[in-house]
């Protein structure tokens, strides 16, 4: 996976947003921008969009100017394994292994749900996906296993 990443300038950090990616998803054979806090939790994305187009809405709403992108290097090359040690990738597809209750959804996740097409984070602990009721969830690691 092609990944690039640039940091937001100070006078920019909308919503605590202090940096953003663009990743190409070979799935949906287009690219994504993604924000992150200060953690690196994924905060907003939008999908299906060429790189240009990705490259000026960070300049119109972030002020991250096109020059100031980074090869971020591939995502795979992170060691991000699940509960058993397994190597999780992009695209895979895992089940959560316990009930976790989600903050601020005022919902629970169940045991055995099959969550597809995941994303890796910047933080090998924490996986990117989301489910039918839930969007923008983020999970750690260590309570899915791959299937």
């Amino acid at each position: 996976m092609e990944k690039i990443v640039a940091a937001v300038p100070d006078d920019h950090q909308k919503e605590g947003v202090y940096s953003l990616s663009i990743e190409f998803d070979a799935n949906t054979d287009g690219w994504y921008l993604n924000g992150h806090d200060k953690n690196g939790a994924a905060l907003f994305d939008f999908w299906n969009m060429s790189e240009q187009d990705a490259k000026e809405l960070a300049l119109q709403d972030w002020g991250v100017a096109i020059s100031a992108w980074e090869q971020g290097g591939s995502a795979e090359k992170l060691k991000v394994v699940d509960c058993n040690g397994t190597l999780l990738q992009d695209g895979d597809t895992v089940t959560v292994i316990k009930d976790l209750d989600v903050k601020g959804a005022g919902q629970t996740v169940k045991r055995g749900t099959t969550i597809k097409n995941i994303s890796l984070t910047q933080d090998p602990e924490l996986i990117d996906c989301r489910t039918k009721d839930i969007k923008g969830l983020v999970l750690k690691t260590c309570f899915v296993k791959k299937l």
